[in-house]
C-alpha cells in the first residue's frame, strides 16, 4: 500500500483593493492636497509680513521674495515708534475689556441658563441685535457720551467701549455651556444653604471653566484687534493703541514698510500666545453648547 503525501496549499494570489477602498484613498489624497493649498493661502501673508520686516530698504512695490540682505532697522524704527507704548496701551485695554466682559456676562448668562420664559428669547434676540451695529454708529455714539463724561483719552473709556464686542458673544456662549450642567448638582448646592451668587461664584463658575476661558480670550482678540474705537475716543499719542500707531506707520511719508510690518508682527504675537495658550478650552467651550 503506497502513501499518500499531502498535496501543497494552494498559493492565492492577493486579491487587489476593493474599489471602494482605492476610491476612499483617492479622496483622501484629495482633501490633503486641497488643505495644505488652502493652508499655505492662508499663511502666505504671514510669510510676506516676515520677509518685508527684514528689508529695511523696501516698500510696498518693490518687496522681494526672498530678502537677500536682511536687516533688523524696521524692527529698531517699530519699536522706537509704535513697540513699548502702544503695547502697553493694547495689553492694558484688552486685559480690562476681559475683566468687565466676564463681570457682566457670568451672572447674565447663569441668569439666562436658569430661566425659563419667554423674555429669554427676547433677550438673546438683542444681544444678537447689539452684535450687529456698525461699530462706526457706536463709535460716534460713545465719543459723545464720553466727551460730556470726561472718558476721552482715557483707559477707562477704551475698555467701557471694547466690552460692548465682548460681552453680547461671551453670554450667547456662556449661557449654552450653563444648559448643559447637573440641575441636580445646582438643587443639591441650594440645598447646602449656598444662595444664588454663592452657587454662582462656588459651584457654576468652577464647572463652566471651558466657556469663560473661551469667552475671555475672544473678548482679549476683539479688543487687541481694535482700530476704530483707537482712532475715535483717542486723540493724544501716549494713549493710541497698537493698531492705530500701526495705521500711523502704513501712511507715513516716510519709508517705513518694514517698520509696518515689523510692528505687525510684534503685535500679533501676543494674540497668538493667547490662542495657542488656550486652544484646549477654546475648542471644548465652543462645542459645548451644539446640542442645544
Amino acid at each position: 500500500m503506497t502513501a499518500t503525501l499531502p498535496s501543497a496549499p494552494a498559493v492565492v494570489a492577493p486579491a487587489s483593493a476593493p474599489p471602494v477602498a482605492r476610491r476612499r484613498r483617492r479622496r483622501g489624497w484629495m482633501w490633503t492636497l486641497v488643505t495644505i493649498a488652502v493652508l499655505v493661502v492662508y499663511l502666505f501673508p504671514v510669510y510676506w509680513m516676515v520677509s518685508a520686516s527684514l528689508q529695511p530698504s523696501a516698500n510696498s512695490a518693490d518687496t522681494q521674495w526672498f530678502p537677500t540682505a536682511p536687516g533688523l532697522g524696521g524692527y529698531e524704527k517699530a519699536l522706537d515708534d509704535a513697540g513699548i507704548g502702544g503695547l502697553r496701551v493694547t495689553t492694558l485695554v484688552s486685559l480690562g475689556s476681559v475683566l468687565v466682559t466676564l463681570l457682566v456676562s457670568i451672572p447674565a448668562a447663569y441668569a439666562l441658563s436658569r430661566l425659563r420664559s419667554r423674555a429669554v428669547s427676547i433677550a438673546l434676540i438683542l444681544l444678537l441685535l447689539a452684535q450687529m451695529i456698525p461699530s462706526v454708529v457706536l463709535a460716534t455714539s460713545f465719543y459723545a457720551m464720553f466727551n460730556s463724561w470726561g472718558l476721552l483719552n482715557t483707559f477707562i473709556g477704551l475698555i467701557l467701549a471694547n466690552s460692548t464686542a465682548g460681552v453680547p458673544f461671551a453670554v450667547i456662549v456662556m449661557r449654552a455651556f450653563m444648559l448643559r450642567l447637573d440641575t441636580e448638582v445646582l438643587e443639591a448646592a441650594t440645598v447646602d444653604g449656598l444662595g444664588p451668587f454663592g452657587t454662582l461664584w462656588r459651584i457654576v463658575v468652577p464647572l463652566s471653566r471651558n466657556a469663560i476661558v473661551t469667552a475671555g480670550v475672544f473678548a482679549f482678540l476683539f479688543s487687541w484687534g481694535d482700530l476704530l474705537f483707537g482712532l475715535t475716543l483717542v486723540n493724544r499719542n501716549e494713549m493710541y493703541p497698537m493698531s492705530v500707531l500701526i495705521l500711523a506707520l502704513s501712511n507715513s511719508n516716510l519709508n517705513t514698510w518694514a517698520a509696518t510690518m515689523a510692528a505687525s508682527l510684534i503685535a500679533s504675537l501676543p494674540a497668538l500666545v493667547v490662542i495657542l495658550a488656550a486652544q484646549r478650552h477654546v475648542k471644548a467651550g465652543l462645542t459645548a453648547g451644539a446640542g442645544r
